[in-house]
């Protein structure tokens, strides 16, 4: 007894030799259409990947930058400035640096203002592989000579994101 595979030359015996030509060729525009459907799948899936990890890492930078460009001590305020302006890029870097020297410096050096900014929630607003926008809800607890008991006040910052040179900085800074 043949098997079924055997015999399946037989089957198409009958055919015209254009008739095996034509289904062959379907046959092969059939597995590439379907190969090419994958390789698409397979990119927009690795995209998908891509971009979900710059979320990840633009979110998990953002959460520590942001309290440490929002949180200052009149003693250190100096030196705290210094620190953070690598974590910023862009315009961002420049309009900071000149609002802490000619306004949050002295202001926070003559008021003797202690600030402290706590991440409370985030989320994602938009993002690409080097393009992350998040919202972030922050908490900050101020005292200075005008206050000693702590004034605390909740707000809402649209933060941008961007990589640049492997790193991720902080390029957009905006109260909601």
């Amino acid at each position: 007894m043949k098997s079924k595979i055997s015999r399946l030359p037989l089957a198409f015996s009958h055919w015209s030799a254009n008739r095996r030509r034509f289904t062959m060729y379907l046959g092969l525009m059939l597995a590439g259409t379907l190969a090419a459907i994958a390789l698409s799948f397979a990119f927009q899936l690795n995209d998908h990947h891509r971009v979900a990890d710059a979320q990840t890492q633009a979110r998990d930078r953002a959460t520590v930058i942001l309290p440490d460009v929002l949180s200052y001590d009149f003693n250190t305020v100096d030196a705290h400035f210094d620190d953070v302006l690598p974590s910023l890029g862009g315009d961002l870097r420049d309009q900071f640096e000149n609002i802490g020297n000619e306004v949050i410096i002295p202001s926070a050096k003559a008021r003797q203002v202690v600030t402290s900014a706590t991440v409370v929630e985030s989320s994602v607003v938009s993002a690409s592989t080097d393009q992350v926008t998040l919202l972030f809800y922050v908490n900050q607890s101020t005292t200075s000579t005008d206050s000693t008991v702590p004034r605390l006040d909740g707000s809402r910052v649209r933060v941008a994101m961007a990589e640049q040179e492997g790193a991720w900085v902080m390029t957009e800074m905006t109260p909601v």
